[in-house]
């Protein structure tokens, strides 16, 4: 990509025992990144760059608070990379 151009990363969501997982997209939707989700607790999220998922995994646990959840960041695969490519995989806001 090119210097500029936003990243993808996929953010999981690990709720607290007894708390609501919805909480892990309304972090997501707080911070207003595109998005699409992959399941119930994993979504691919589109940011500008750097792409450092530290950072985000960062700013996305602020957002929801640790006594709700965490998130896990991390580079998608290669596999997720070409659906977004090929547009088989569209990000919402």
């Amino acid at each position: 990509m090119a210097q500029g151009d936003p990243c993808i990363l996929k953010a999981q969501y690990i709720a607290v025992e007894g708390t609501d997982i919805e909480h892990g997209q309304g972090a997501i939707e707080r911070n207003e990144l595109p998005h699409i989700p992959l399941g119930p607790v994993v979504w691919l999220i589109r940011i500008p760059q750097p792409d450092d998922p530290a950072e985000w995994e960062r700013r996305l646990d602020a957002t929801v608070g640790r006594e709700l959840g965490s998130f896990k960041v991390e580079l998608p695969t290669a596999e997720e990379l070409r659906r977004v490519e090929t547009g088989e995989i569209v990000f919402q806001q």
